[in-house]
């Protein structure tokens, strides 16, 4: 007889297993929906923090271009001129109607007068900017001493997005530092060594070549037309001058050492200046491993970085050559020019050549072998070789020099996110 099972027991459980996994399946889409939905709201969060980042971005990008003297004033004198000075000043950075404690470029910068921040046509964010002199914070220096200058500057951008989104951002402005106030026209930096190792000097035996410290631009007193730093270097320029060129007094002189620039006193000084102006132009987009033709113009002054050798047509502004220096007959350059390296100066070709300005030259090795670690490495005997034929003036300019170092500008160090 088959026997019969009595499942009585088991009734329901079907409905039980059902509703555990519905249960089970509306907690996975509940968890599906609460994911998208957040994943929207970070979306959206997410786009307005990048919103608050552009506008932190853009405040420095425009502060810095007052900073660099691009930009009129408003709401102040218009003949202001922008300096460090005057960016940390509230009287000359803040627009008149502006009572805030701070200076934040407000004569400087479009900003809406009703929230004091600068919202660009067409962008979904706004910003405001705050400057300061890191190295007297609180104005102290500056009204102790008049003749006080910043040196450097510290400008805070707060970018505003969608949604209350805010970002913050900062960087320091500084003065390129350039010590240089020329001791003569054309100065050539004696080696290490001036009694035995004697510079290669040869200006000419043309009367229609004119060299001259008598400043062109009329403003500052008159500099020795040719300078060097060792009496067997004095005696070779001496007999240079007696060679036909026409030489204006002081024809030559010799530069004591510790007249000199700081950074041509000695050789290691030198190769630290041309790394930290290599720098520079590297920055400033000026960098360049050999030129020929134009460094700058009359118009547009420029700094050019030559880390090679240049065939200089013509230009203006200060001109930094490692390599060898050839001025083709009719080159025109205002400014002051810098071979520091090889240390050769070649005039080729005829021509009607005009340099107004500075010209200083040194020769020293930049780098050499692992071997030579630890040897000294002087500076050593500069060439000045300024033939060819037609008219040739080399003079001292004040102006230009003053331009020449104008060009450098301000360099941005540091930006970071706070």
């Amino acid at each position: 007889m088959q026997k019969v099972y009595d499942r009585r027991g088991e009734k329901g459980a079907a409905l039980v297993i059902s509703i555990l996994i519905a249960t089970l399946l509306l907690a996975v889409a509940g968890t599906v929906i609460l994911t998208t939905s957040m994943s929207a709201v970070t979306s959206i969060d997410a786009t307005a923090e990048i919103q608050a980042y552009y506008g932190a971005e853009t405040g420095l990008e425009a502060a810095l271009n007052v900073i660099r003297g691009h930009v009129q004033p408003n709401g102040i004198a218009g003949t202001t001129r922008m300096s460090f000075l005057n960016a940390v000043k509230r009287t000359t950075s803040n627009h008149a109607s502006d009572t805030a404690a701070v200076a934040r470029l407000s004569a400087w910068l479009n900003y809406d007068q009703n929230v004091w921040r600068v919202r660009p046509s067409g962008a979904n964010y706004s910003y405001s900017v705050v400057v300061m002199d890191p190295d007297d914070p609180t104005g102290a220096l500056r009204n102790a001493d008049a003749a006080y200058r910043p040196t450097r500057l510290q400008v805070q951008s707060t970018g505003y997005g969608p949604k209350g989104s805010v970002k913050r951002m900062e960087m320091v402005v500084q003065k390129v530092s350039f010590d240089f106030e020329p001791d003569a026209m054309l100065l050539a930096r004696s080696s290490d060594d001036g009694l035995l190792a004697s510079m290669s000097f040869d200006i000419g035996t043309s009367a229609a070549k004119l060299y001259s410290g008598h400043d062109n631009a009329a403003v500052k007193p008159n500099l020795p037309t040719f300078g060097v730093t060792s009496l067997g270097d004095l005696a070779v320029a001496n007999l240079a001058i007696t060679k036909g060129s026409t030489v204006d007094e002081v024809k030559t002189h010799q530069v004591d050492i510790a007249d000199l620039p700081s950074w041509l006193q000695t050789a290691d000084a030198a190769r630290e200046f041309l790394n930290y102006m290599q720098i520079v132009a590297r920055s400033m987009g000026r960098y360049y491993t050999s030129l020929s033709g134009m460094a700058g113009s009359t118009s547009s002054p420029a700094y050019t970085f030559v880390n090679g050798d240049v065939t200089l047509d013509g230009g203006a502004g200060l001109l930094i050559v490692t390599g060898d220096l050839i001025l083709n007959g009719n080159a025109v350059f205002n400014g002051t020019i810098l071979v520091l390296g090889d240390g050769q100066v070649i005039r080729d070709g005829g021509g009607n050549g005009t340099i107004l300005g500075s010209i200083y030259v040194a020769r020293f090795a930049r780098s050499w072998p692992s071997s030579e670690n630890g040897d000294p490495h002087p500076f050593l005997a500069p060439v000045v070789n300024i033939g060819g034929g037609g008219t040739a003036n080399f003079k001292y300019d004040s102006n230009w020099v003053q331009t020449s170092k104008d060009v450098l500008g301000d360099i941005v160090r540091d930006v970071r996110e706070y």
